[in-house]
């Protein structure tokens, strides 16, 4: 069998899969898909940046308040040319975005400091940024 005949499969399982993710809150890099796979679990726990212990005044539960902590945007607000970065996220400049120092604790304590996030969650934080931090 030849290897394009192999593959084949599952290249046509990954279009599936990649069909069903039409919705701006099913796409991995939408702020709906960060916010409760990556920010919510890892973040906004009992002992850190929740509701009940907001460790440095920062409650991270909401999907609204913390977008509105990190990007220092309410969500909704358009993002133009030319904004100055604010808070933690840089739109569009994940090198330039505290946030990514911070989950990889370059220069800075890591977050979260008991387990780090996988780097492949770092990097969908840093698809985010990249295609512009917007609010869903």
């Amino acid at each position: 069998m030849s290897t394009a005949l192999a593959l084949a499969p599952a290249a046509l399982a990954l279009a599936v899969v990649a069909a069903g993710c039409d919705d701006a809150g099913d796409r991995p890099s939408s702020w709906t898909y960060v916010h409760t796979t990556i920010i919510a679990p890892a973040c906004a726990t009992a002992g850190c940046h929740s509701t009940l212990a907001a460790a440095a005044s920062l409650d991270l539960s909401s999907p609204n308040g913390a977008y509105a902590f990190l990007t220092g945007r309410v969500c909704g607000e358009p993002v133009g040319p030319g904004s100055p970065p604010r808070n933690y996220v840089d739109p569009g400049s994940p090198e330039f975005s505290q946030l990514i120092y911070q989950l990889r604790g370059e220069g800075r304590d890591q977050m979260p400091p008991d387990v780090p996030l996988p780097e492949v969650e770092i990097r969908l934080v840093e698809s985010w940024i990249l295609e512009g931090a917007r609010c869903d």
